[in-house]
């Protein structure tokens, strides 16, 4: 079978399946420059000459139209468009959640619904349908937006953390839980900005209690398959904040990978289908592991990157000479440790020595 892998960025899962033996061409955003060297690619930036500021998902559709394949793996950010996955769907098996599915667990109401009915924290939340925002010094009506396409959120003050885990429809097996990287400065990012993970984390006995626990509530409530994750914010209370349901495989899946020794693309498909494999819960090295997106903080053009594909550390490479543009991803560096500080100070010398290279 051929497998079409559509997302923004789908490095890290085609490396996943070509190690498992799949035949794979890629639909991505990005095109990037070791996403080549592993797979066919079709770049939806370089094929259609649009930017980050003009993507439409819709675009995912003319590229895939491009590919003769048997099914689809679909990875951030289509899990916001069920109506583009239904249409994949007419073409392709999908292997993951299929648009119903998607649609109900990305509905916030309904995950406010069932985390109410099971006493599982949310952020206090209001529709947006009927309120305007406006600057405190306004006139004439100017700088007056409805907030119709919005969700009003409480902000949680806390810690940010992911679970991954893996579903056959009715139970869920936890994988691993990871601290998320956001906002951070050392990496260019803005306030919040994600920019990466360190696998595993530790939110506390009892968040991890509570989030266990979530993630087989989530699973049979949704009927959710394959490898899904839970984004949520430790208060200082020790106590897990859901902010929101990814049902689709995970930018951690390279770091579950080095951490446990499993290819996450089959143990996606088995899930799917069906079974779930106890054996890859189990750690199979003492070393943590994390990624970091670096962001841009001024324009720039793009050295001879070929280079780049020989340092294990670099990843998501853009082309020589490509222009990336103010608060755009450059790349992403990976990097381990003996604990989390250890690989975290990892990551920034990763950060701080690519930047050496635009100097």
């Amino acid at each position: 079978m051929k497998y079409v892998l559509a997302g923004l960025s789908t490095r890290a899962v085609a490396e996943s399946a070509v190690r498992a033996g799949k035949d794979c061409v890629a639909v991505d955003f990005f095109g990037d420059l070791d996403l080549e060297s592993v797979c066919r690619t079709i770049s939806l930036r370089r094929r259609f000459g649009v930017s980050l500021g003009s993507f439409s998902p819709y675009f995912f559709l003319r590229g895939a139209r491009l590919v003769d394949a048997d099914c689809l793996i679909f990875v951030s950010p289509l899990e916001n468009y069920p109506h583009i996955l239904q249409r994949f769907s007419e073409c392709y098996e999908i292997i993951g959640n299929n648009a119903e599915t998607v649609k109900k667990v990305r509905e916030w109401k309904s995950v406010c619904q069932v985390c109410s009915q099971h006493n599982i924290k949310v952020p206090r939340t209001c529709n947006g349908h009927n309120y305007i925002v406006k600057p405190k010094k306004s006139g004439g009506g100017m700088k007056i937006h409805r907030l119709s396409s919005y969700v009003i959120q409480e902000l949680v003050k806390g810690e940010p953390y992911s679970v991954s885990f893996l579903g056959d429809g009715e139970n869920a097996q936890v994988l691993s839980v990871n601290e998320q990287l956001i906002g951070r400065g050392e990496f260019g990012a803005r306030e919040f900005w994600y920019c990466g993970n360190i696998t595993p984390g530790f939110p506390g006995e009892h968040a991890r209690a509570v989030v266990d626990s979530m993630c087989t509530t989530m699973t049979r409530h949704f009927g959710l398959k394959g490898s899904c994750g839970i984004d949520f914010v430790v208060d200082p209370n020790g106590n897990p904040y859901v902010m929101e349901i990814n049902p689709r495989p995970q930018a951690t899946l390279e770091l579950l990978e080095r951490v446990y020794g499993r290819n996450m693309v089959v143990l996606h498909e088995n899930a799917v289908r069906g079974i779930l494999d106890v054996s890859s819960a189990q750690p199979s090295a003492l070393r943590t592991w994390g990624k970091a997106i670096v962001y841009a903080e001024r324009n720039i053009t793009m050295p001879d990157t070929s280079e780049w594909l020989f340092y294990s550390w670099i990843k998501d490479i853009p082309h020589p000479a490509e222009s990336i543009l103010k608060s755009e991803p450059i790349c992403t560096v990976v990097a381990d440790g003996s604990d989390r500080d250890d690989c975290f100070e990892h990551l920034v010398q990763h950060s701080l020595t690519l930047k050496g290279f635009f100097q």
